[in-house]
């Protein structure tokens, strides 16, 4: 009887652990930050950022077309590795920057200036259209 009722736990815990995961999935990162991801019209589709990987495109802005340490991304926004790790993965998957390994250090540089400019300026058009929506 406890051994069924061990194993009805554990079959709950495997289940809630997938449910979760394709929670994670869906918001492409931490479903607990309760970040709202922002739509960027793109041409055709529409490609979600979240507010930290607007945060990193605005830093890689900052600094103009020169290349900068990953550690250094997350030390200044203070980000923690893990999640920097996966914002410049995503971020490269979407050809908005480029990660060059030099050493034991990755350098991060944005690919599309232009485009990444573009990007943000409509991220505050609708940051401003959310805000003044009642």
């Amino acid at each position: 009887m406890v051994i069924m009722t061990m194993m009805e736990v554990f079959l709950i815990m495997v289940l809630g652990y997938m449910i979760y995961d394709i929670k994670v999935r869906l918001t492409k990162g931490n479903p607990n930050t309760g970040d709202e991801a922002i739509g960027v019209k793109d041409d055709a589709n529409k490609v979600r950022l979240n507010t930290d990987e607007v945060r990193v495109l605005r830093y890689l802005l900052s600094k103009g077309n020169k290349p900068v340490v990953q550690s250094m991304i997350g030390r200044d926004l203070n980000i923690p590795k893990s999640t920097l790790f996966r914002i410049v993965r995503r971020l490269n998957e979407l050809g908005l920057i480029n990660v060059e390994k030099r050493g034991k250090y990755k350098y991060i540089y944005i690919q599309r200036a232009q485009d990444v400019a573009n990007m943000l300026k409509a991220v505050d058009e609708e940051s401003t259209n959310k805000g003044s929506s009642p």
